[in-house]
């Protein structure tokens, strides 16, 4: 029997979990669950790593979890799963894994209510015998109900972040395996840069389609060919994602970029625009009767239909037809616009990195300006900073500082702090003490569940504060794993404008909040916006670029993006 690497990734989840379950060390435990992501991600399969030798250069894979790799790989079977399953049944697992419940909370339900599976769980619910369970009562029963009901309707999706590399890599891949190749292109939601993709479509042109599909059959990201026809390839990748080749005539080939990109209202409106000029368009180009147009490229697309070229992430039929019509589409922000990030994460707190390394890593991506904006004490989980360690941070940072004018660096480090917003509407630091920093960023992290009346009422206590100069990933969402605040956004949005504080967007692709609906709300409001990394490491600088795409499906320009404007700028139209 061959494990596929989704197959073995769910072997060593199902370890971290059930460690997780019985209370081990939690190091140990995370170790298991960074191996599973990684064996997740991977887009080659491990037996060529195994043949290779190349199991423990893998990231997460130190010498211990190769050989269990090893061994399963080779035998079939792990005896350190094995006895992990006698003290902690399958079906314990999957209640674990119902939003709500968590590990302590399932093994409690497995020992003391010999539940074992998820539809026991649910009968017993219903039948009120958690009630009999000391500290169990209706508020987690509502949870779990809850949980199973989103467990049940979640659609089979992934992130923005985990799946545009992977449309790169599988691009690059066919252009090299098929150097005769006219052109390749992500497209579908990916392109449209949605905070979460189903499946990955790519669209190709070439003479020769039938010797493009078998080229991409054979790269090695590619794990089952599931169906093939003259044009197009439907493939399931190592890591367990579908991924859709669509291969055209040169001729048309902007014509089925475009339509394989818009959303549905967009391509009908497309669809519509055509019928009015006596044209017909669909997957094959763009037809007057019988003759087929010239399509060669996307901008003669979309001029045949009397429109200027659309960008793709404004392609969901929000008003981008008609600004296309009018000449009134943005001049949407560029990653190369971005000067600064203002919201970072260093050793203070939970990051990694020193002052001077994460600095070092900022001047290298080209900015001018940088924020070290640690967490607040109240995060103790997280070795959040208080006014006696804010001091300590600053002195380190004008050290760093008056060592780079000293070598004639021109770049600046500003310090500031991502402040709790607590659960009765205070801030987790004094004014005293926001009041001696650069840049404030007032975020939500705990009580998320709370009334919507009363989180709401949180969000503005920090929006009215005067020394609050920006709302970090204001609902505090994690895409595909946790709801965002229940908030009031109409009032959020016009506390923001009243008040002139700048709102997030958070460029961390598990968070991408705000949302771009929202972000063109506040946009049109003349709310001004922030694209930050939320980077923790040095290494996740990069991750701002998904911000900035959010802000582009958002319509932001780089006047309505606080970042791109120099710090002496934001001092003056910005800050407080």
């Amino acid at each position: 029997m061959q494990f596929t690497n989704q197959q073995v990734a769910l072997v060593f989840r199902d370890i971290a979990d059930s460690m997780d379950v019985l209370g081990e060390n939690r190091f140990k435990t995370q170790a298991y669950a960074r191996a599973a992501e990684t064996i997740e991600e991977l887009p080659t399969s491990l037996y060529d790593h195994l043949a290779a030798g190349t199991l423990d250069d893998l990231p997460g894979v130190g010498s211990a979890i190769t050989a269990k790799i090893t061994e399963l790989l080779n035998t079939g079977s792990l005896g350190f799963r094995e006895r992990l399953r006698e003290q902690v049944p399958d079906g314990v697992l999957q209640i674990m894994r119902v939003p709500g419940v968590g590990p302590k909370t399932a093994l409690r339900l497995y020992r003391e209510l010999a539940i074992t599976d998820v539809e026991a769980l649910e009968s017993a619910v219903r039948a009120g015998e958690l009630r009999k369970v000391k500290g169990f009562g209706p508020k987690l029963e509502t949870k779990i109900l809850e949980g199973l009901a989103a467990q049940a309707a979640a659609p089979d999706r992934f992130l923005l972040g985990e799946m545009l590399p992977l449309a790169l890599d599988l691009v690059t891949g066919l252009r090299a395996a098929y150097p005769q190749l006219a052109e390749a292109s992500h497209a579908g939601s990916l392109r449209r840069a949605a905070p979460t993709i189903g499946d990955l479509d790519l669209v190709a042109a070439a003479a020769q389609p039938e010797a493009v599909l078998k080229a991409f059959a054979e790269l090695p990201l590619i794990a089952q060919v599931e169906h093939m026809s003259e044009q197009r390839i439907d493939a399931r990748l190592h890591n367990g994602k579908s991924c859709s080749l669509l291969v055209v005539p040169p001729e048309i080939w902007g014509a089925a970029l475009a339509l394989w990109t818009g959303s549905a209202a967009h391509r009908s409106r497309l669809m519509t625009l055509a019928a009015d000029r006596g044209l017909v368009l669909e997957e094959r180009g763009l037809r007057r009767g019988d003759d087929l147009m010239r399509t060669p490229t996307e901008e003669a697309l979309y001029e045949a239909l009397g429109l200027a070229w659309i960008p793709p992430e404004l392609r969901e039929d929000w008003g981008e037809i008609e600004a296309a019509q009018t000449g009134k589409l943005p001049r949407l922000v560029e990653l190369s616009q971005i000067r600064a990030d203002m919201h970072t994460h260093s050793e203070w707190s939970d990051g990694r990195g020193t002052v001077a390394e994460v600095a070092a890593a900022a001047r290298a991506r080209g900015y001018e300006y940088y924020v070290i904006s640690d967490h607040s004490f109240y995060m103790g989980m997280v070795n959040g900073l208080d006014a006696e360690r804010l001091k300590q941070q600053r002195a380190e940072i004008d050290a760093v500082n008056e060592e780079m004018q000293r070598q004639g660096i021109n770049f600046k480090l500003l310090q500031g702090s991502e402040v709790d917003i607590l659960p009765d509407g205070s801030l987790a630091l004094p004014d005293d003490v926001l009041a001696t920093l650069d840049w404030v960023v007032a975020s939500l992290h705990v009580s998320l569940r709370q009334d919507r009346d009363t989180v709401t009422k949180r969000l503005l206590n920090a929006i009215r504060n005067p020394h609050v100069d920006c709302i970090g990933h204001p609902t505090g969402r994690l895409l595909l794993r946790r709801q965002g605040a229940d908030l009031d956004m109409d009032a959020v949005l016009e506390a923001a404008a009243e008040a002139g504080k700048v709102l997030e967007i958070d460029g961390s692709y598990p968070r991408l909040d705000l949302d771009a609906e929202h972000a063109k709300r506040a946009i049109a409001m003349g709310i001004p916006i922030a694209v930050d990394s939320d980077a923790h490491r040095p290494g996740e600088l990069g991750g701002i670029e998904y911000g900035v795409l959010t802000a582009r499906r958002a319509w932001a320009r780089a006047e309505d993006i606080v970042n791109c404007h120099p710090w002496e700028e934001v001092v003056a139209r910005f800050r407080r």
